[in-house]
């Protein structure tokens, strides 16, 4: 854990993400910033001791796939594909030994596997909270970091374009929509969105809520696509009229998506810490002096 804790600072001085990440940069950051604020009043000072940290370290998992780490299809569930069969894709198993037994893990890696990761960071987390009860000395910053990283890929799963396999409008003659939609809109015109995220409700089993939201965001890739292509309709480049026409039609879409995703990784944190039990949060652990042996 202190390695990964180590390599994931470095990455996140050293490295610079790529447009096409989930939300991009900025957008994941904002989202962390503001799901801090939704924390109940028992863990959220120490979050908010922790929060350019945790800002930063939000999109690690992006900066992850730059240097070859095999962490792509953790960002993604291509519904859609034949596979899964039609909505709500109930050939996909949801337990993961049965998805691995049913398609092979080939075809799970190229389809993708975000909501087994949720799952797996849920995990993490919750761990790391549960340290805090035997005063292990690196509770807070694993805690961080598992933090930050299960709220990346559930920000994922609430961004349409992760929940299709037209996931960059390849399959509709609109590729690039994928960095239109999540970054660009966002860069462009975050001060004129209205986010109200909702309550934070503890969440008990992430693998089922990632999936859920991953239903969610599928229904939304049809209007999406729609929308792009009405805003580029008659013109030979993305300029500013088709981000304005992109936007007057996706405003209250992007709104409820990143509102969404805010409330979904306060409830993450909030469920990995009540299923630890609700340990108390130390921003600095004991230490044990070490008396010298005669």
């Amino acid at each position: 854990m202190r390695k990964t804790a180590v390599v994931a600072a470095f990455l996140a001085v050293a490295l610079t993400p790529s447009s096409a990440f989930a939300w991009g940069t900025a957008a994941h950051k904002y989202i962390m910033r503001r799901a801090i604020d939704l924390l109940p009043a028992d863990i959220k000072p120490f979050f908010v001791h922790f929060r350019d940290e945790l800002v930063v370290r939000v999109v690690d998992p992006d900066l992850w796939r730059n240097v070859g780490w095999e962490d792509d299809p953790n960002h993604f569930l291509d519904l859609g594909v034949p596979e899964f069969g039609a909505y709500p894709f109930t050939a996909l198993p949801r337990e993961y030994g049965a998805a691995i037994e049913k398609f092979g893990m080939a075809t799970l890696k190229r389809d993708g596997l975000l909501p087994w990761r949720e799952a797996e960071e849920f995990g993490n987390l919750r761990r790391a909270f549960e340290s805090f009860k035997r005063n292990v000395p690196f509770a807070p910053s694993d805690t961080v970091v598992f933090a930050a990283v299960a709220a990346h890929y559930i920000q994922d799963a609430h961004q349409p374009l992760h929940a299709s396999n037209n996931y960059d409008g390849q399959l509709t003659g609109q590729t690039g929509v994928h960095a239109r939609f999540e970054s660009a809109l966002f860069d462009r015109f975050e001060s004129r969105l209205t986010i109200n995220p909702a309550a934070p409700v503890a969440i008990t089993n992430a693998r089922d809520f990632a999936f859920d939201t991953l239903l969610e965001s599928y229904q939304l890739v049809g209007p999406l696509l729609d929308a792009d292509k009405a805003a580029i309709a008659g013109k030979d480049s993305y300029d500013d009229d088709y981000f304005e026409k992109f936007l007057a039609k996706v405003k209250p879409m992007l709104e409820r998506r990143i509102a969404g995703s805010i409330a979904a990784t306060a409830s993450v944190i909030v469920g990995a810490w009540e299923a630890a039990g609700k340990p108390a949060l130390k921003t600095e652990m004991p230490r044990t002096v070490q008396k010298v042996k005669k």
